[in-house]
């Protein structure tokens, strides 16, 4: 299943029914995915990939966001000092 509507159109159009074994927070990652990595990556991932590694991939996406946030904290909190 393709997560464009319109191969021509660049906004993201992601439909849930073919990937209704996501989570909310699995699929609002795989949005966050769309805006940062491009529309067709995030479409060929989720084609590409059995369930186990979309679960796999996307929780590594949030993990890598997650670091980034802490790393930010540290050094406001480093500055503060």
């Amino acid at each position: 299943m393709n997560v464009l509507d319109d191969e021509d159109d660049q906004s993201f159009h992601a439909t849930r029914d073919g990937y209704y074994h996501l989570s909310d927070v699995e699929w609002d990652a795989v949005e966050r995915m769309g805006s940062t990595m491009g529309i067709h990556a995030v479409s060929v991932m989720l084609e590409a990939l059995n369930r186990d590694a979309q679960h796999a991939t996307i929780a590594k996406f949030i993990q890598n966001e997650l670091d980034a946030e802490r790393e930010k904290v540290a050094l406001i909190h480093q500055q503060g000092s």
